[in-house]
C-alpha cells in the first residue's frame, strides 16, 4: 500500500475534473441553445454547420428580392390596369363621339374628356414607381424593351430579367386622338389597349414565376434550417439529462474524495495498533 501516493483519491479526483467539464458544457448548450459554441466541439461538423447557416441566410435573401419585385410589378399593374380602364372609356367616348346626332359643342365636351384621359395615362405613366423604379422608360419607342435583373436565387446565374415599356400616350399612339377623325382614333385606341394588354400579360407571368420561385426557395430554407438546427442545435432535453446526471455525479466524488484522503491517516491508524 502506497502512502505518499493516494493513488485512489486521484483517480477520483481526476474523474471529478472531467464531469465538471462535461457540466459546464451541457449548462453552456442550454443557456445558448447550441451545441457549437466553438471549432473544438466538433471539428468535423462545425464547417458544415457555417456552409448550412450561410444558405439559409442566402435564400432568405433571395426571398426578400423575389418579395419586392413581386411587390413592383404588382404596383405596375394596378397602373397598367388604371390605363386599361382609362382607354375603355376613351373608346367609349371616340364611338359616342361619331353620332351624327352630335352638336359642336358636345363633340367638344367629349374631345375635352379625351384630353383629360390622355393626361391621366400620362400621368400614370411618368410618376408611377416602387423605390424609385419608375414604369415607363420614355428613351424606347414602340413595343422595344429594357430590363434590369434582379437576384431569385443563391447562385451566379439564378437571375430573372424585369422588363419595361414606354407606356406614355405618344408612344401608346393615342395622343392625336380626336373627335374629327374618329375612324383614326379608333384604330389608334384598339392598338393601345393591345400594348397594354400585352404588356400586363408578360409582367402576370414574370409574377407567376416569382410565386412558384418563392415557393421553392421557402422548402429548400426549411430543409436546410431543420439539417442545420440537427447539427448545431442542443437538444435541451438531452442537455438537462446530461447536466443533471454530472451534478450527481460532482457530489458523489466529492464525498468519495474525502473519504479517501482520510484512508492514509486509517492505514497509519492500523499501523500504530499493531505489535
Amino acid at each position: 500500500m502506497r502512502l505518499s501516493h493516494n493513488m485512489f483519491s486521484l483517480n477520483i479526483y481526476k474523474n471529478y475534473k472531467n464531469t465538471l467539464s462535461d457540466n459546464a458544457k451541457a449548462l453552456n448548450n442550454v443557456s445558448t441553445g447550441s451545441k457549437l459554441s466553438s471549432a473544438a466541439d466538433n471539428p468535423n461538423k462545425i464547417g458544415k454547420s457555417e456552409t448550412l447557416k450561410i444558405q439559409v441566410l442566402t435564400y432568405d435573401a433571395a426571398s426578400k428580392n423575389i418579395q419586392d419585385t413581386n411587390s413592383l410589378i404588382q404596383t405596375f399593374d394596378s397602373s397598367l390596369q388604371e390605363m386599361n380602364n382609362n382607354l375603355v372609356r376613351m373608346k367609349e367616348l371616340a364611338v359616342s363621339a361619331g353620332s351624327g346626332a352630335l352638336a359642336p359643342d358636345d363633340k367638344k365636351i367629349i374631345q375635352s374628356e379625351i384630353d383629360s384621359i390622355k393626361a391621366n395615362i400620362n400621368e400614370l405613366a411618368n410618376n408611377t414607381e416602387f423605390n424609385g423604379v419608375k414604369l415607363s422608360d420614355s428613351t424606347l419607342t414602340g413595343e422595344n424593351v429594357s430590363t434590369i435583373k434582379t437576384s431569385i436565387g443563391n447562385m451566379d446565374d439564378e437571375n430573372m430579367d424585369i422588363p419595361f415599356y414606354n407606356v406614355s400616350a405618344e408612344n401608346l399612339g393615342i395622343s392625336t386622338v380626336n373627335v374629327n377623325d374618329i375612324d383614326a382614333g379608333n384604330e389608334a385606341i384598339d392598338k393601345a389597349v393591345e400594348m397594354v394588354g400585352k404588356v400586363r400579360s408578360k409582367y402576370g407571368s414574370i409574377q407567376k414565376r416569382l410565386e412558384g420561385t418563392a415557393d421553392y426557395l421557402s422548402s429548400k430554407s426549411i430543409n436546410t434550417e431543420s439539417a442545420q438546427s440537427r447539427i448545431g442545435d442542443a437538444d435541451i432535453a438531452e442537455e438537462m439529462m446530461k447536466y443533471s446526471t454530472s451534478q450527481i455525479l460532482i457530489q458523489s466524488s466529492i464525498g468519495l474524495m474525502a473519504q479517501s484522503n482520510n484512508f492514509p491517516k486509517d492505514a497509519l491508524k492500523i499501523l500504530e495498533n499493531v505489535k
